[in-house]
């Protein structure tokens, strides 16, 4: 049940997207509406700002600024991935009983959910009644139940697109530089490095070969498929998500991770680095290796249309399912067509969804080519929005 006094804090945590200040601006619109009582706060820095009382009052951001703010990527209010602890509850208890808050909505993916749960949980202890709930974002497509996270079309469009672009440049530069190695991000799944196929319409198309961390990555095979994709098309693109890992355990030079953050994630040493450097000995040949990193979420140019309506879509069953009493649960996005595509909205409570993973299941992957299976491209395809380039060669 929402307070009486029904203020509300918004909060955008985890990795940035290419939408999230849409989930952001048309949270805040929406809730304008359906409260029309209420002082709208954002948290500023996401955990970081509710432990340091970073609070801000959206009310006062003019209404000419929020389709700007929609439209601009990283997240507006800042974000954080800083874990709660049993110590932080006093601090979070007085913040938010300083603002009057009785509803608490967090945009973000898995750590996220994880902290609106503990956030519930502290209220429900401290005999405060606040609503919680999560609108989900992350370009890692990780979380379950939802059919995906707005977030992902974006990212995908633009590896899809940046994919195709590198084949192009392999192809034109010949034997200077036939062969890339791309790696993108995902942390523990392949979803996001999976949409880099969707612009190959035939064998010869990049990528050739796609490792993802559901699949242990064999050496011997993958330097056999570049090899071969080389030999017949006279290059060769290969897509490496982040954390992937060998036969025998982590692939590189260390089998520790450079980087354990707060929620327990390990982070490893560039598989792609690693396997571009195995190549490059292997064929005697320029490999080039190439690290997108943040852009892969930030490149508004590559923005899915589809995306944005969906990031809009969630923000505002947030805010009428709060309306309602919704509490202590995330917004999921249900399918209801393909061809034309259309979603529909769902609930499902926050146990489900903390500290939960979902990762490509069997029927999308083909361990022969380790490339993705129609299912996984009919399923995709129309996230990314509007049509890809058609490219040509003389």
């Amino acid at each position: 049940m929402v307070s009486a006094v029904r203020n509300i804090l918004v909060m955008q945590s985890g990795g940035c997207t290419q939408v999230i200040n849409e989930t952001l601006a048309s949270l805040v619109i929406r809730s304008k509406i359906n409260f029309p009582n209420s002082v709208i706060y954002g948290c500023r820095y996401g955990a970081d700002g509710l432990l340091g009382n970073d609070i801000v009052d959206l009310g006062e951001v003019p209404q000419s600024a929020w389709q700007l703010i929609r439209e601009t990527p990283g997240a507006a209010l800042g974000s954080s991935r800083t874990k709660l602890v049993p110590a932080n509850e006093p601090v979070i208890l007085n913040v938010l009983k300083t603002y009057g808050i009785g509803l608490v909505f967090l945009i973000g993916g898995n750590d996220s959910a994880e902290t609106a749960r503990h956030i519930g949980q502290i209220c429900k202890d401290g005999g405060v009644e606040i609503s919680v709930l999560l609108i989900p974002k992350t370009i890692d497509n990780d979380l379950p139940i939802t059919d995906h996270s707005p977030g992902y079309g974006s990212a995908g469009r633009f590896l899809s697109i940046a994919t195709m672009g590198a084949g192009q440049d392999a192809l034109a530069m010949g034997s200077a530089a036939p062969l890339s190695v791309i790696e993108v991000m995902g942390r523990d799944t392949g979803w996001l490095a999976y949409a880099s196929a969707l612009g190959k319409r035939s064998d010869a198309d990049p990528p050739h070969v796609i490792c993802i961390p559901e699949k242990p990555v064999s050496e011997t095979k993958f330097l056999h498929l570049m090899e071969t994709a080389y030999s017949n098309f006279g290059y060769a693109v290969a897509v490496v998500a982040e954390n992937c890992r060998g036969d025998n355990g982590p692939l590189g030079a260390s089998e520790d991770p450079w980087l354990v953050d707060g929620f327990g994630h390990e982070y490893y040493e560039s598989p792609a680095k690693y396997l571009s450097s195995l190549l490059s000995t292997h064929l005697s040949v320029r490999v080039r290796h190439e690290h997108p990193g943040a852009i892969q979420r930030s490149f508004q140019a590559g923005l899915s249309t589809t995306d944005r309506n969906d990031a809009a879509l969630v923000a505002t069953a947030a805010s009428d399912m709060a309306k309602q009493g919704a509490s202590d649960g995330m917004v999921t996005l249900i399918r209801k067509s393909n061809d034309p595509y259309e979603c529909g909205t769902g609930f499902v409570e926050i146990g489900q969804i903390a500290n939960q993973v979902r990762r490509l299941p069997d029927e999308f992957i083909n361990s022969d080519t380790l490339l993705p299976t129609s299912g996984f491209m009919s399923y995709a395809q129309p996230l990314i929005g509007d049509p890809l380039p058609v490219y040509v060669r003389i």
